[in-house]
């Protein structure tokens, strides 16, 4: 934690990780709060910091891209090495409802400068990409690729109904266990649904977060017909698994991009439920059922979605086709390759 490393993936790509040193992080922590309320004048130190870091790299790229996430000195760094090398500069912003919020649009403010001198932004959703013009980005920088399922190519699902006592029927959650991802109503929508099909087995994969009590809340229930599995690679067997083995998918989150998840669930033929929210593609009663994050309406539309198997087919085949014609890796490559 207190120094750069680099490592070699499988594939045999290498990856330099870079941290600041206990003495870069006392004069950095300072600036954390002026990162808040006065962006422009927070984030340039940390940025020069790890821009020199970047100087460091041996070769030359190409091409330097930035896929935003969490805070934006990264984006700066990378941002002015690429103008330091006289190279294109591209960044995935990963735009999210929050930051159409009056205090987004305040706190963010810097950022979205940012995304004005890129070359290049790349968006997930036709939303995303008018949302990015809107800020003043130059409508033939943007590109949309969306985001392609990352699943294993081998599982066992009747390995993973036994070792888990998945019931007759089963609700899958994945993704992280915290309330705007609405774990915490799928929870209570459960006794609503047991009444109507006690034999259904409700999954929840993701990490625990502390002071979310999610683990707690589960803990509490004492119910095998809840299960806890803790956050896995993208590529486990047992993700793959989940989504073949489910009837229902249902992550009721008030805050997504795209939500790559519920594109995985569809790639599975998967009935999908959303919340009612910017950006995602989902088409309410087409590939999926929107809602609001409230447990009656969201035990309801489990019910409805056990109850007409046929209904639930269509929808699944639904999102499926829109994965073969938009979301398939090819497509995207494609897209990325006519882009460039």
């Amino acid at each position: 934690p207190w120094g750069d490393d680099e490592y070699v993936t499988e594939d045999g790509i290498k990856v330099n990780r870079f941290q600041p040193s206990l003495l870069a992080r006392t004069w950095m922590a300072p600036l954390l709060p002026l990162c808040f309320a006065l962006p422009e004048l927070g984030y340039p130190p940390l940025s020069h910091y790890f821009a020199g870091k970047f100087k460091k790299l041996p070769g030359r790229p190409d091409i330097v891209q930035n896929i935003r996430i969490g805070r934006e000195h990264f984006s700066w760094a990378s941002y002015h090495h690429a103008r330091r090398l006289g190279i294109p500069y591209v960044i995935c912003p990963n735009y999210s409802p929050r930051m159409q919020a009056p205090l987004g649009q305040l706190l963010m403010r810097n950022f979205f400068r940012h995304l004005r001198k890129a070359d290049g932004v790349v968006v997930f959703t036709p939303a995303e990409r008018d949302e990015m013009i809107r800020l003043g980005v130059e409508p033939e920088n943007i590109l949309l690729i969306g985001v392609g399922p990352l699943l294993a190519e081998e599982w066992d699902v009747e390995a993973f109904r036994k070792q888990y006592g998945i019931r007759e029927k089963m609700v899958l959650f994945l993704g992280q266990k915290l309330t705007y991802k609405g774990f915490d109503t799928l929870i209570e929508a459960a006794p609503e649904v047991w009444k109507r099909h006690p034999e259904t087995s409700f999954v929840f994969i993701g990490p625990h977060y502390p002071g979310s009590k999610s683990k707690e809340i589960i803990d509490g229930l004492d119910d095998p017909r809840i299960v806890d599995i803790p956050r896995i690679d993208a590529f486990d067997p047992t993700k793959a698994a989940a989504l073949e083995a489910c009837d229902v998918f249902a992550l009721p989150s008030r805050q997504e991009g795209i939500g790559g998840v519920y594109i995985e669930a569809w790639a599975m033929k998967k009935p999908v439920i959303a919340c009612n929210i910017p950006f995602l593609t989902i088409e309410d009663g087409v590939t999926g059922l929107l809602i609001e994050q409230e447990r009656d309406i969201l035990a309801d539309k489990i019910c409805w979605l056990l109850e007409h198997p046929e209904e639930a087919g269509r929808i699944g085949e639904a999102g499926y086709q829109k994965v073969q014609t938009e979301y398939s890796w090819e497509a995207i490559v494609s897209k990325a390759v006519s882009y460039t």
